[in-house]
């Protein structure tokens, strides 16, 4: 028995730079799985734990009427209500600086008792006084101001007031601001009627008691209190059932994630697949130990045994290398993602879960992989075994088309023999190619897809042919306004329309949409437009744009389309348009980047229903240059109008700050990508080496032959220089093929993770000129050691080759 495992210590170290190879190939799947599943896990949880701590409301109605605290206790004691409270939330702007931005104002009725949609105090005042509101931490930095400071506020019927900020609070419901590029601040309803509104507490949040996963019962129990409402006296709006207990940003965390651990799993298979190679190898040059082994007694069980406990120490190495430096990758890995979802992390471990697993595919996978060579190699015979002498015995080059190949007169010499040996191993080369082309196919799809990304965001502009969209709180004759703003030097273009939220009526009297308490995720918005109009082009998918014929068309966006998969072109359908009833036929579909659900219809036929006597809640402005210091500047001249007229402003948005928030978004995703792409290179490319390395290993005795006949060191390295590199050239092939069908995929999946959308399919020239460039760099620096070594054997030794 110590002689057995003695003979295994020995053959790894008797060939320390290959097993040390072999470890850190391992170590980078290991690394890969660890650090995804790591992070993700304490993410999810985290995730979980921060939103669910919040009380979510299973169900939010809006009422067009107060909601007294008598009213509150009644709803209450309703069936299948576990909670209930009121709230108000108003679209205000603030002053940073010259430039104005949103501001998501909540009205909350009691801070010391909050029970539902709750968030956690950081810092200053518990509750604010009056003139005063809390901040939420990741809008401080929105408003470049700290606790103590005051900031310039305008609400929709309010002039612009000086407000202090008393307190920190972190609301993890909220996505962050810079993110959304724009500020939240938490107040009392006696601070909003300071600021000049009128409005009283009119969202009744409620929690259901059963099922409060199910959306269909949240649904039917939100319906059940808004009819109770109803016979009470009370006038429904709206009632907004989100996604129950899920994070605004958990689908497309999930969906992410997914395709880093089909990654990460894929870089451990192809590192296992190079210790296959390796390990087939070493047999090779075992052959001749197995044949003496079995002369003196021992079975292909035991001889099998012992090369598959090799293999079990590498993974033992392996994995002492990969596992601590995974988890700190992690952690850096899931405290970025916990900025982009502003969540704090109450508790950092990662679960023994992911250790459990790091151990189990980085001692399964390889071992399993291993398992076909040493099979294979224990079970041959003692004369097969001492007959060997390192060709491959089935292998046969005749009368195909390698022999073909090699037969083109404008081949040289070396060449044609380097691509002859380079098929000598069929299985090998195949297996050190689908190394290379994975990885390059990795590496050109995070590119291409990245490239795909930013094309489409070049749509944002494309379709939108105005570069500044100001919202309005209340309509107002927006002729002299128009005229004004048309006066300003560099407005090429004004135009007016109108806006409203708006959702599908289906079964019942009540509207009911899926928006999240920030307003935007889940919203739902219709758009009164001019026919024709100038400033907009959306993309026409199918069906027809808007035109003056029929009053009562609609076109559908992407996303809208997805709120109510069945609707066709032609279907008449029912859209609550501000809490009223409308009918449309549908006669086109587009696809919008960069905008939520959204309906078109004519600026007529709107008026029509919506009775606005002319009056506009929307502007678009062109610009002569949509140079974004130059959009900037004139954006600036705008706003000064504006605020000159008291005009009622909700929101006032560039196109190219839409741009910048929505390509922050998917930057993590591109990054990461490229990330499991270089590992994966990193991997193809010790594949490489470990491929030339056993090559020349087989054929020491073959270039003892060649140094007898005549053969220069410099012919040998060149000989063993040109096959690495028709390898790697072969792989550049495959690569790019298979990055044509993985970028196809990733941008589908992207695309309609974001946007509900396909990113077209863009070749990024730089990706493969830097693929070529590291294969050709890869291919040269993996055979300069094998042709090293070749080249220090003097004829004697390699004649003598065991």
């Amino acid at each position: 028995m110590k002689i057995r495992y003695l003979k295994v210590l020995r053959d790894l170290t008797s060939d320390y730079p290959k097993n040390l190879m072999l470890v850190l190939a391992i170590a980078i799947g290991v690394f890969g799985i660890g650090s995804i599943l790591g992070g993700y896990a304490v993410v999810k949880r985290e995730m979980a734990v921060n939103y669910l701590g919040t009380q979510p409301a299973s169900a939010t109605i809006e009422l067009e009427e107060g909601i007294s605290r008598e009213l509150v206790d009644r709803v209450k004691t309703l069936p299948g209500i576990q909670e209930a409270d009121r709230r108000a939330t108003l679209q205000a702007r603030m002053k940073i600086h010259d430039k104005w931005y949103p501001l998501l104002l909540f009205v909350i009725d009691d801070f010391r008792k909050l029970r539902i949609s709750k968030f956690n105090h950081v810092s200053g005042d518990t509750e604010p006084a009056l003139g005063a509101m809390l901040a939420e931490r990741t809008a401080l930095g929105m408003m470049d101001a700290g606790e103590g400071a005051e900031i310039t506020i305008k609400t929709q019927n309010g002039s612009p007031k000086l407000i202090r900020i008393t307190g920190t609070v972190h609301d993890p419901g909220l996505a962050p601001a810079w993110q959304e590029q724009a500020g939240y601040g938490y107040i009392t309803l006696a601070t909003l009627h300071w600021l000049g509104e009128s409005q009283n507490f009119d969202q009744l949040k409620i929690k259901v008691n059963t099922q409060e996963n199910s959306r269909q019962h949240i649904t039917q129990q939100a319906k059940a209190v808004a009819a109770w409402l109803t016979k009470e006296g009370y006038a429904i709006h709206e009632i907004q059932v989100p996604p129950p207990n899920r994070h605004p940003h958990q689908g497309q965390m999930n969906a992410v994630m997914s395709i880093f651990i089909v990654f990460s799993f894929l870089i451990l298979i192809l590192a296992s697949i190079l210790v296959a190679t390796s390990m087939a190898t070493l047999m090779v040059k075992h052959i001749r130990q197995i044949g003496v082994m079995k002369t003196i007694g021992a079975n292909s069980g035991q001889i099998a045994r012992l090369y598959l406990f090799m293999m079990f120490l590498l993974c033992l190495a392996a994995l002492s290398i990969g596992i601590p430096f995974s988890w700190l990758a992690a952690s850096i890995f899931y405290t970025k993602i916990a900025v982009l979802l502003n969540i704090d992390l109450t508790d950092r471990s990662i679960p023994n879960w992911v250790f459990l697993v790091q151990m189990g595919t980085g001692i399964i996978i390889p071992v399993l992989a291993v398992s076909v060579p040493v099979i294979r190699g224990s079970r041959l015979s003692v004369r097969s075994a001492m007959d060997h002498y390192g060709l491959s015995q089935t292998s046969s080059l005749h009368s195909n088309w390698v022999t073909r190949l090699t037969q083109a007169r404008f081949l040289g010499d070396t060449l044609k023999l380097s691509l002859r040996n380079a098929f000598r191993q069929r299985s090998r080369l195949g297996m050190t190619l689908g190394l290379l082309a994975a990885g390059g196919a990795t590496f050109m799809t995070a590119m291409n897809v990245s490239e795909a990304w930013t094309n489409n965001l070049r749509r944002i502009y494309t379709q939108r042919l105005y570069d500044l969209e100001i919202r309005l709180n209340q309509p107002i004759q927006a002729e002299t306004l128009v005229e004004k703003l048309k006066n300003i030097p560099g407005v090429k273009i004004v135009e007016r329309g109108n806006y409203a939220p708006a959702s599908f009526l289906k079964d019942g009297p009540y509207s009911i949409t899926q928006t999240y308490p920030d307003k935007g995720h889940g919203s739902f918005t219709i758009q009164a437009i001019p026919i024709p109009t100038r400033l907009l082009k959306p993309t026409l998918l199918e069906g027809n744009w808007l035109s003056k014929r029929n009053a009562t068309d609609v076109v559908l966006n992407q996303l809208a389309r997805a709120v109510s998969p069945g609707i066709k072109l032609g279907d008449t359908l029912t859209l609550s348009v501000d809490g009223k009833a409308t009918t449309w036929n549908v006669i086109g579909f587009t696809e919008d980047v960069g905008s939520p659900a959204t309906a078109y219809v004519s600026s007529d036929a709107f008026a029509r229903y919506m009775a606005t006597d002319g009056r506009s809640t929307s502007l678009r402005i062109a610009f002569m240059d949509r140079n974004k210091a130059y959009a900037a500047d004139k954006t600036r001249a705008v706003e000064k109008v504006l605020e000159r007229d008291n005009i009622p402003v909700r929101s006032s948005v560039p196109v190219w700050l839409l741009h910048n928030a929505i390509a922050g978004h998917m930057k993590i995703l591109i990054n990461s990508l490229l990330a499991m792409a270089i590992l994966m290179a990193l991997v193809g490319t010790l594949g490489l080496l470990s491929t030339m390395s056993m090559n020349v290993m087989e054929r020491t005795r073959e270039i003892g032959v060649m140094r007898a006949i005549g053969a220069t060191p410099r012919k040998i390295r060149n000989l063993i220089v040109w096959e690495g590199l028709a390898i790697g050239a072969i792989s550049i092939v495959l690569a790019f093929g298979f990055s044509l069908l993985l970028s196809t995929y990733l941008g589908r999946f992207i695309g309609n993770m974001a946007f509900r959308t396909q990113l077209g399919l863009i070749i990024s020239p730089l990706a493969c000129s830097i693929w070529v460039g590291i294969i050709i760099a890869g291919s040269y620096l993996a055979t300069l050691f094998p042709a090293r070594r070749a080249n220090k054997l003097t004829t004697r030794e390699a004649l003598a080759y065991e």
